[in-house]
């Protein structure tokens, strides 16, 4: 006996263009938090000129921007993903290569 089981997998283009749009904006606003932090440790290490104020800068670097420059690179990266994907019909490809797969084998 042949149990043949089946479902339906469904792309959604808007989807993608919303991803990649939403991505797009999620790069934008960190970007612009960034150099807000990088700006206001700057102005704090030159209101307090010494050595505290240099260890505060210091640490700000390496505790907060670090952390976003790292998650620029993620959100850069699905971006940039998700742009390249859209145009090429890459996820379409599989799925009718598996529609076309499924039909051979169906009785």
């Amino acid at each position: 006996m042949i149990l043949l089981i089946s479902r339906d997998i469904l792309l959604d283009d808007t989807a993608f263009l919303t991803a990649s749009s939403d991505m797009g904006a999620l790069k934008t606003r960190t970007e612009a938090l960034k150099t807000k932090l990088e700006q206001m440790y700057k102005d704090l290490t030159a209101a307090v000129d010494t050595p505290a104020g240099k260890a505060v800068e210091t640490t700000a670097m390496n505790v907060l921007i670090k952390p976003i420059d790292d998650m620029l690179l993620v959100i850069s990266h699905i971006s940039s993903t998700l742009s390249e994907i859209i145009g090429t019909g890459h996820y379409k490809d599989v799925f009718v290569k598996f529609e076309e797969l499924n039909a051979s084998i169906k009785f």
